[in-house]
């Protein structure tokens, strides 16, 4: 069932999950590399930045990341079985 759901609908689909993707990649790499050079640039106190990263985890990133793989699965499954 090749075209169950139409193309556009399809790649729109695709660009919302890999946007969860790209969330969950952020919030893993980028986000705390971005903490961490605050603190050694001094803009932030070495509490504050530790402070930061407990309340919102970076290992959260990973859960958003595959959720977002996951939800990409599935709409291939969709589209292509």
């Amino acid at each position: 069932m090749l075209a169950t759901i139409g193309t556009g609908q399809f790649i729109g689909s695709c660009v919302e999950d890999l946007i969860w993707v790209g969330v969950g990649v952020y919030v893993v790499w980028f986000w705390p590399r971005r903490v961490r050079r605050d603190v050694q640039a001094g803009t932030m106190s070495d509490e504050q930045g530790r402070a930061k990263l407990k309340k919102f985890n970076p290992r959260i990133g990973y859960l958003i990341a595959i959720f977002g793989l996951v939800r990409l699965a599935d709409e291939f499954s969709k589209y292509y079985l």
